[in-house]
């Protein structure tokens, strides 16, 4: 009788664990859902780049300040037809920049020889990513030249996979960003897990 009255109550036990579980809606893929989508911070790295990987024969005319990294030491600048912005440079290398480096892939860049002294600093005030990785996967560069408007907002970033960033991001422990992706027509908020000034 012992027995019996011991299986009783353990099985009943079981039972009212699992419907209080499945009461409150919990299970172990949810904390994870939401670590992915929500991270505890967004990670904000100052790049810089890493090497040179080759030399452009061409000298490079920077004529003024980094529109997608507008911070000390970074550059606008032309080597022929194209243009690379940041470019960027350091009080030990007066003579020349490093171009098309990349956070995401080859973070070392090409060596470009100045064709003039760099022009003074046209910096613009506040924090703006050049870069960012959003927590559903794309990657969004800022946009330097002509773009659209989605709601009334500029689009400011283009990202891998289709994808487009309104306006700028609202920067706090997570930054958050109005995402559209593609096929959509209505920005979705999403967080970013990583941010390159």
């Amino acid at each position: 009788m012992f027995k019996h009255n011991t299986l009783f109550i353990v099985l009943f036990g079981v039972l009212l664990l699992n419907a209080l579980v499945f009461s409150m809606g919990t299970s172990p893929h949810t904390s994870v859902t939401a670590t992915a989508t929500f991270p505890p911070s967004t990670k904000v790295v100052r790049f810089s780049p890493s090497g040179i990987r080759g030399t452009i024969d061409t000298p490079a005319d920077c004529w003024e300040s980094s529109l997608a990294a507008p911070r000390a030491n970074t550059w606008r600048c032309m080597v022929m037809n194209t243009i690379y912005d940041p470019c960027f440079s350091t009080s030990t290398q007066a003579s020349y920049v490093i171009c098309d480096a990349n956070p995401t892939s080859d973070t070392r860049g090409l060596k470009a020889i100045l064709a003039h002294p760099l022009p003074a600093s046209t910096l613009s005030s506040g924090t703006q990513a050049w870069m960012i990785h959003l927590a559903d996967g794309p990657v969004c560069s800022f946009l330097t030249g002509a773009s659209g408007l989605i709601g009334g907002e500029r689009i400011n970033y283009s990202c891998t996979e289709g994808a487009f960033i309104v306006g700028s991001p609202h920067i706090s422990p997570v930054w958050m960003v109005k995402e559209v992706k593609k096929g959509q027509s209505q920005p979705v908020m999403m967080s970013v897990v990583e941010a390159w000034t």
